[in-house]
């Protein structure tokens, strides 16, 4: 259902803007291959897709994120606070890097959850 919201968004927000959904891809720097496949539910948008769409059309990404389906089954409410104060004190730094660092930060970050998702990761094998 969330992917079907995003579709409608995108093509809602096209035809407000009189733009072709070709002319919505260009404008946000993305084939317009990649917008037909969101639209049409072919495959889960990349975060990046999601950052130019938003960044474009002049949303949140999070809206983008949340009508992907991207955010469901996590809580992103500013209440939810880390519980290691290791991770409080680097995401912290880290929040104070450019972009690009932290764009290179979250390409990390992803690439060891994929490879060590949460309900299997092996807590003695994760260095200090």
């Amino acid at each position: 259902m969330a992917a079907e919201e995003l579709g409608d968004y995108l093509r809602q927000c096209s035809k407000e803007r009189r733009l072709s959904l070709r002319a919505l891809s260009i404008n946000a720097g993305l084939s317009p291959g990649t917008v037909h496949n969101i639209i049409n539910r072919q495959y889960m948008p990349s975060i990046f897709s999601l950052n130019r769409l938003a960044d474009y059309l002049s949303v949140k990404r999070q809206y983008l994120w949340h009508l992907s389906g991207l955010l469901e089954d996590m809580d992103y409410s500013e209440e939810t606070s880390l519980s290691d104060p290791r991770l409080k004190f680097y995401f912290a730094q880290a929040d104070k890097l450019p972009e690009a660092a932290r764009d290179l930060v979250i390409v990390i970050i992803k690439a060891i959850t994929d490879h060590f998702p949460p309900s299997k990761t092996p807590t003695e094998t994760i260095p200090e």
